[in-house]
């Protein structure tokens, strides 16, 4: 059998001889890429960047703490981070993102609709890119034909996505809040009933002292001894106070708790902090016109030469075997 040899010697000599079909071939790739720079619409990349904060430090236990002194970092752990990429992938999020930067006149289609409407998702979707980096803040990105379309977007996305986080932990914390409410409501009518109840006893046996066995201090100077079911009296008011003082700390401690749950919803607690906010980029995304030239030069050159050397290998081939 015949060894058929192919060296770098060859390989020079067969690139020698076809340099002008090589040249051609390059040029012809310069041009056509040239051409598509020419006739392509040009992209824009907008991106904006911020870190997630530590939700925790606008709870409760955190911002009214007495005694618990314990450290908590002012930045979100990647549990945090991991809930924002959730809901930034979520068709709620996504949908206000739209609507907001309204996707029906940017993109001329129909969002009351099924169809029109699973398209915009389907571009949003396509251009839209969110990811952690390795300092631990959020990068978002949007590509459009328009600068300032794109810039829109990204920040709009920043703000639906603080809105909806923090939405999270504030409707736990209203529902908390409503319950705490109708539960006072309930301590008013039973504290007013008690009220009612031990005003007419002590009209009725003439004893107006403190003898709840709560109070730290009992006063009994006005009670008068001696009367007739005066003892059954001064046991029933006792009981009655003593369930009456217990209602009215529990409503105190109750209205403290609303308070407090009130401040924690205040809106001037942001969840995440804007560090680089979108701009109109100036220039299109993607190479430069120099480097995509240069790009599509070497990519023709390479594949030329490539595809004259199998050409004279084969023809070397050919050449032994007959």
């Amino acid at each position: 059998m015949t060894n058929i040899s192919f060296d770098l010697v060859d390989i020079i000599r067969t690139i020698q001889k076809q340099k002008r079909f090589i040249i051609l071939i390059t040029i012809a790739g310069i041009a056509l890429a040239a051409v598509f720079l020419v006739i392509r619409k040009k992209k824009y990349k907008a991106e904006a960047r911020f870190f997630v904060n530590n939700p925790l430090y606008g709870d409760r236990s955190t911002l009214f703490r007495a005694t618990d002194t314990r450290y908590v970092d002012y930045f979100g752990g990647d549990d945090d981070v991991d809930k924002i990429l959730a809901l930034a992938s979520s068709d709620t999020v996504r949908g206000r993102i739209i609507r907001n930067c309204q996707f029906q006149e940017v993109y001329k289609r129909d969002i009351n609709t099924p169809k029109g409407y699973a398209e915009l998702m389907t571009i949003f979707s396509k251009y839209f890119d969110i990811k952690r980096t390795e300092y631990k803040d959020v990068e978002i990105s949007y590509t459009a034909y328009d600068a300032q379309t794109a810039a829109n977007v990204a920040n709009m996305t920043v703000q639906v996505l603080e809105e909806t986080y923090r939405e999270y932990y504030t409707h736990i914390k209203d529902d908390i809040y409503k319950s705490i409410n109708e539960q006072l409501g309930t301590l008013d009518s039973s504290i007013a009933s008690l009220t009612d109840s031990l005003a007419v006893m002590r009209d009725k046996y003439g004893i107006y002292s403190i003898l709840s066995p709560n109070r730290e201090t009992m006063i009994a100077e006005n009670v008068k001894f001696g009367q007739k079911g005066l003892g059954r009296a001064v046991e029933e008011i006792q009981n009655i106070e003593s369930i009456k003082d217990q209602l009215v700390s529990d409503r105190a401690h109750y209205i403290s708790a609303l308070n407090e749950f009130h401040a924690t919803t205040n809106s001037a607690m942001n969840f995440l902090k804007l560090i680089t906010r979108a701009k109109a980029p100036v220039s299109p995304a993607g190479l430069g016109t120099m480097l995509t030239l240069i790009a599509a030069g070497m990519l023709s050159f390479f594949f030329s030469s490539i595809y004259v050397l199998l050409l004279a290998y084969f023809r070397k081939i050919n050449a032994v075997v007959r």
